[in-house]
């Protein structure tokens, strides 16, 4: 019997192969696996990641079949998105689900209570108090992920056409983005005919390395993110979440603007969300054996 642990998101997917033993035989990466992308692009995805685990240990896809898969999705928090996932004719042992948030916190606290923030290219709060679990955010990009890469890169993305029409003043921020596109307003419309977040995440970077310099418009961009990573983080203390772990590349850039006062509850994660979609398929395979029973 082999378990996986998937951690997927709008920017890639990530796998972990345990044996019964809890033997590490592996790790895989792919592309973007987001629920909301579609069951059939998502599974082929992580089927793509499984076997570069696999293979890592002298093992293929005839193990499919004996591999029991734990999905950390973004997206799944929607009863149909994680109904769909859950219902479509895979190729493993079994398959349970979970949103990539409460994955995450599983992983971060090895399974005790606490919470995480992760902002990455989506962003999504989540505490676990008392069995109960306490969601803040991560309902997607077009009304939700504050503070995420994607939504950064919306702003920064609008607000340089806004200062290439001549309805702002221009810096060097908004003049890099322009460049990016051949400062052609009609190769940016195309771009954002067929842009994904992932795709406005990328310049999460730049607008960062842009506020650093002292860029007025970045450094404006950035605050508003910062600001609305401790609203997440504050909601998460309000509901009875003692410790908080950051996740996700933006946290990275997003933690030392933080007001002192959280730095208090801030902690190192124990383990990732792969470790934490282990330990949940390996507590639903344990459960459905001794229902068997």
């Amino acid at each position: 019997m082999l378990y996986a642990g998937v951690d997927g998101g709008g920017t890639s997917c990530r796998v972990r192969v345990e044996d019964a033993n809890r033997n590490v035989l592996g790790e895989g990466f792919a592309g973007p696996s987001n629920s909301r992308l579609g069951a059939v692009r998502v599974y082929y995805e992580i089927e793509k990641a499984c076997l570069e685990a696999l293979h890592q240990s002298g093992r293929g896809r005839e193990d499919f079949a004996s591999l029991h898969v734990g999905l950390g999705l973004a997206g799944l928090g929607l009863e149909s998105e994680l109904q769909a996932m859950l219902s479509f004719p895979h190729s493993f042992a079994s398959v349970c689900g979970a949103t990539d948030a409460y994955t995450a916190c599983l992983g971060a606290h090895a399974g005790e209570d606490g919470g995480i923030l992760i902002l990455g290219t989506g962003s999504c709060g989540l505490g676990i108090v008392n069995n109960d679990v306490i969601n803040v955010g991560g309902w997607g990009f077009e009304i939700s992920d504050h503070a995420s890469g994607a939504v950064l890169g919306l702003t920064a993305v609008r607000s340089s056409l806004f200062a290439a029409e001549g309805c702002r003043p221009e810096t060097p921020m908004t003049k890099a983005i322009m460049a990016h596109f051949k400062n052609d307003r009609q190769v940016m419309v195309k771009w954002a005919e067929e842009a994904e977040p992932h795709h406005y995440g990328s310049f999460a970077p730049l607008i960062f390395d842009h506020a650093d310099d002292g860029d007025e418009l970045a450094g404006r961009i950035v605050a508003k993110s910062v600001h609305e990573a401790g609203c997440m983080i504050q909601a998460l203390v309000d509901k009875g979440v003692k410790a908080v772990c950051l996740m996700g590349g933006v946290s990275k850039r997003i933690a030392p603007r933080l007001p002192k006062e959280y730095l208090k509850i801030l902690r190192e994660p124990c383990g990732d969300a792969m470790d934490g979609a282990i330990r949940m398929v390996r507590k639903k395979t344990s459960e459905d054996q001794g229902a068997l029973k």
